[in-house]
């Protein structure tokens, strides 16, 4: 049943109470050796109706195997700048606190041939630990003791100092990475966004990634994701400090479990494609070659891209449309390597044998892409203070997508008209609420929904759907969730078994949710962890 009143903020309590429980521990035994990054590349028709002008679908989906013991090898070396706020909204809450304790644990991570920098920001900007290799750590602890609250937030001096302590000692065997936490809006230095975003492509030019940690409810999350995407590197939002040394954690165990690096994905468009758009990465297009900025691949993870192709009316036989190339550097391997993969699409005059030949699994994914799409447009509606005209919105695209769902009948479909019914009851729930605390119900229901929407874009969409088979941190907290909820007893992995899956739908009957054992944005709500 999905009509009881959802607060925007439901479970937060629950939320703080599973962060304080973490273990924390991310020293990793090693990196999977560098295993192939082979792409699935999925066309939507790959049978076309001669004369017809209809854009064409390319779902490319990347999938890194697991680390395993006969395959662990020794990590690459991090080369990592720690950048910290100390402006005076640090002192709120304890979050200078929770920050320098999330600081010490990223030191004691470290093994004495990784260097790291160490840099604090408020209006001005102090390298407190030039970068070295850590053969002091309790030396650099010591000074973070010391760090005190003060000042305004010179993001950008920030950003761009850690970025330099990394460039002065660029290691091409290393993984090389700035860390930025902040809690507040830039407001000292170089603040315009777009100003900001081009320096940190700069940075990324340089071959050095920045991963953002945006603190509480004050900082602007547009800005901290754009950093973070212009950089290749990931963004994270930090609901209460209690939490950042889990997602600092995160972050390190990605850096350490990096096997490909340097990642160029490039589309050679054939004469009969006019125009090409990616959905999930930024792309540039240029004489017929679409490049893709991607991320490093991290062991185990999944992610996913679209590319739509605008072509002209295609004659009878076969057609080529393009030449998808991927190359990327082994991480151990230290081999740099190139795969291609030719598309191409069969034309015939057989409308029904056309029609037969459609992949669903592209037809869902594309009905995905421009779901978030039009929700994403729809927070920008919310956010600009039209809460009547954004919640329309959400209303329409949510009967859309009904149309889609009972066309395709995809759990995804279903799970993702979902969200947009509950995201919708929030914001009236927010509205409602209004004469208490307006701006901070308001600024955590769009940050945690952005970075529910951040991670969709990349097809990872663990943040609202999860079922058998799925793995990660996004598990690992249903897991403990369902522990607090006294329906599962078993063990905290980050596997989602059959076990965990009984108990989901043993929860889901409990709470009056379809049981059907797959934790969507209905089950994950009522435990707090939506």
């Amino acid at each position: 049943m999905m009509d009881r009143e959802l607060s925007p903020l439901r479970g937060t309590a629950l939320t703080l109470l599973l962060a304080a429980a973490l273990a924390i521990s991310c020293l990793m035994p090693g990196a999977a050796r560098a295993a192939s990054v082979k792409p699935q590349v999925i066309l939507d028709r790959p049978l076309a109706l001669a004369g017809e002008a209809k854009p064409f679908y390319v779902l490319v989906r990347f999938q890194v195997p697991e680390p395993t013991a006969a395959t662990t090898a020794k990590r690459a070396p991090l080369n990592i700048a720690l950048v910290l706020d100390r402006s005076g909204s640090m002192a709120e809450g304890g979050k200078l606190s929770y920050a320098k304790r999330a600081a010490k644990m990223v030191i004691d991570s470290l093994q004495p041939r990784d260097r790291l920098a160490l840099v604090e920001y408020d209006e001005v900007v102090s390298v407190m630990w030039p970068s070295a290799p850590l053969e002091t750590p309790a030396m650099i602890k010591r000074l973070i003791n010391d760090l005190l609250p003060r000042g305004s937030t010179n993001l950008s001096g920030g950003m761009m100092q850690g970025a330099e302590q990394v460039r002065r000692h660029l290691d091409g065997e290393a993984i090389n990475r700035v860390l930025l936490l902040s809690d507040g809006l830039a407001n000292a230095g170089i603040t315009d966004p777009a100003n900001i975003a081009r320096m940190a492509r700069e940075v990324r030019r340089a071959g050095i990634g920045i991963s953002t940690l945006g603190l509480g409810l004050s900082y602007n999350e547009d800005l901290m994701q754009d950093i973070a995407e212009n950089a290749g590197g990931q963004y994270h939002y930090v609901e209460a400090p209690e939490q950042l040394a889990g997602i600092f954690c995160r972050e390190l165990q990605s850096l350490f479990q990096t096997v490909a690096r340097d990642v160029a994905l490039v589309f050679e468009a054939a004469p009969a494609v006019r125009t090409v758009k990616v959905f999930g990465a930024a792309a540039e297009s240029k004489h017929g070659r679409t490049l893709v900025a991607l991320e490093n691949f991290v062991a185990g993870e999944q992610r996913s891209l679209l590319l739509r192709l605008e072509t002209s009316p295609l004659i009878l036989g076969q057609t080529a449309l393009g030449t998808l190339r991927l190359s990327y550097e082994e991480v151990n391997g230290k081999t740099r390597q190139q795969l291609a993969h030719e598309v191409t699409v069969q034309v015939s005059k057989a409308e029904n044998e056309v029609q037969k030949a459609a992949n669903k699994e592209v037809d869902v994914e594309v009905a995905m892409v421009e779901a978030e799409r039009r929700h994403t447009a729809a927070l920008k509606t919310y956010q600009e203070g039209r809460p009547s005209e954004a919640r329309r919105q959400m209303q329409a695209l949510a009967a859309d997508l009904a149309g889609r769902q009972a066309e395709l009948g995809d759990v995804r479909l279903a799970k993702k008209i979902e969200v947009l019914r509950i995201e919708e009851r929030q914001m009236q729930s927010v509205a409602t609420a209004s004469a208490s605390a307006p701006p901070q119900t308001a600024s955590a229901y769009l940050k945690a929904s952005k970075q529910r929407l951040y991670q969709a874009k990349k097809g990872r969409r663990g943040s609202y759907l999860l079922r058998e088979g799925d793995k990660g941190f996004e598990v690992e907290r249903l897991q403990k969730a369902l522990t607090a909820a006294q329906v599962y007893s078993g063990p905290i992995d980050g596997t989602f078994g059959a076990e965990v899956g009984r108990a989901v739908k043993d929860y889901q009957q409990r709470q009056g949710i379809t049981a059907d054992g797959i934790a969507g944005p209905a089950t994950m709500h009522e435990l707090g962890i939506y």
